[in-house]
């Protein structure tokens, strides 16, 4: 977003109004022309005066034209009808991530897969089906999905939606069942909801593919065959501009507004009134900005996820014990990590808790894999890795899930901060990251097994 329309935003809010009647439905940009003029009086002048007794007059607008009436009043082809050519042909859609890849073959299937060389030119392929054929939802939600004659006010029209980057968008759904079965839901088989959303200039890209429940799943792709239905047009509010003008002396922009652009973040407050001074005025709007600097993360190459804090000593040793757990992960799925006891996987919903255990501690186990491995310790050493194994099976690979837990140094930090991420490089192999200054001293005693 803007500086400026940041600066609108979280600063001040002025409420517009045409014949006396505040229109929620409108944004303003501020912009600062700079020369001090003094404007004719008119109801479309509002003065301010900001904390530091700066004063302007600014130039309310008329309101730019919207394109969204309150009705409808269409006659065309059905929604269903539009994208119904789409799933005809199959035409498939492909998401490229660092190790899984995904493909939706649009009414045919959605298959996440992984390819890697063998020996010579083989190829290994694994794979498994989220969903195959597809069908329309029954819901009544949907409906206005098969409407081919829509004459009413846009209130009573209700069509589904959701928020993806900062917007609106209606969306169309396609159910795709009948997927590989899932053995944690007793090989209940996979279930992917596709919704196609209306981005002008799209090309039926997959913007967003997530697990939206145990082996249920979401793809959302934006196309432009949506964009000719009303009801699935997306929304573009428009932008109307304020101009300010300095009067009094003050500087073409208020000096809180520089320092705030230039990085300079401290308390911003702005009055707004009718009339010079506005602090006087009997109706006045106050608002407060502050600017909160965030963290970097632990890698670069994962996501950031939110950090587990040790509050103390006593508790830093309970985790070293193994009985305070650290958690992390962000979506459906969150991992917990207990030292020299297990590492899993689990989320919550309204039948309980569903665990997946990544892997368990076993010393003789972590001994054989990190004699396997041919590692050594160094003096100095600022990471070590411990070996967890023997997890739940895998229902691709039939074999244990197992996680190797990076234990890293992290010098300068606070003792109380923990950084924790999770990835999987190949399937069911995970690597849990755990970063802390807390560790730096253990380092000096560890073993010839990398052990404290």
């Amino acid at each position: 977003m803007p500086q400026l329309l940041v600066y609108i935003a979280a600063i001040l809010f002025l409420p517009y109004t045409t014949n006396n009647q505040i229109n929620d439905d409108v944004l303003f940009q501020l912009q600062w022309p700079g020369n001090e003029v003094m404007l004719p009086e008119s109801n479309n002048i509002l003065f301010m005066t900001t904390a530091e007794d700066e004063q302007y007059q600014c130039l309310l607008p008329d309101e730019s034209p919207n394109e969204f009436t309150d009705s409808v009043h269409y006659t065309g082809p059905s929604a269903r009808a539009l994208l119904q050519p789409l799933l005809d042909k199959h035409a498939c859609t492909m998401r490229l991530e660092t190790y899984w890849n995904y493909e939706l073959c649009h009414g045919q299937h959605v298959r996440q897969f992984h390819e890697s060389k063998t020996q010579g030119t083989q190829t290994k392929l694994q794979e498994f089906f989220l969903g195959r054929d597809y069908k329309y939802p029954t819901d009544p939600k949907f409906a206005l999905q098969n409407a081919t004659l829509i004459i009413d006010s846009r209130e009573n029209l209700k069509v589904p939606t959701f928020y993806l980057r900062e917007k609106e968008y209606s969306y169309f759904e396609v159910i795709m069942g009948n997927g590989t079965p899932c053995d944690l839901k007793e090989a209940t088989p996979r279930l992917t909801r596709v919704h196609y959303i209306c981005e002008e200039g799209s090309r039926n890209e997959m913007i967003l593919q997530e697990e939206s429940s145990t082996c249920e799943y979401r793809v959302v792709i934006a196309t432009n065959i949506l964009c000719t239905h009303p009801l699935y047009k997306t929304k573009v509010t428009p932008i109307n501009t304020i101009n300010c003008h300095p009067v009094n002396g003050a500087p073409s922009k208020p000096d809180a507004l520089r320092n705030l652009e230039n990085g300079n973040a401290r308390k911003v407050k702005v009055t707004a009134g009718s009339t010079f001074p506005a602090h006087q005025t009997a109706s006045t709007s106050e608002a407060t900005s502050q600017v909160l600097h965030a963290t970097t993360p632990p890698t670069k190459t994962v996501p950031p996820t939110h950090p587990a804090h040790i509050v103390d000593e006593e508790l830093a040793q309970q985790f070293l014990r193994g009985e305070h757990c650290l958690t992390g992960g962000k979506g459906w799925w969150k991992y917990e990590f207990c030292y020299q006891k297990y590492a899993q996987q689990y989320h919550l919903d309204k039948d309980g808790r569903t665990n997946v255990l990544l892997g368990k501690w076993n010393e003789d186990n972590h001994k054989e894999w990190w004699t396997a491995a041919k590692k050594k310790m160094v003096i100095g050493t600022k990471t070590l890795t411990h070996f967890y194994s023997n997890g739940d099976i895998c229902d691709l690979t039939g074999k244990p899930r197992q996680v190797q837990v990076k234990l890293k140094c992290k010098e300068n930090v606070p003792k109380s901060a923990v950084s924790l991420y999770l990835i999987e490089p190949t399937v069911c192999n995970y690597i849990l990251g755990v970063e802390s200054s807390l560790l730096c001293p253990l380092f000096l005693s560890a073993n010839e097994f990398g052990l404290f």
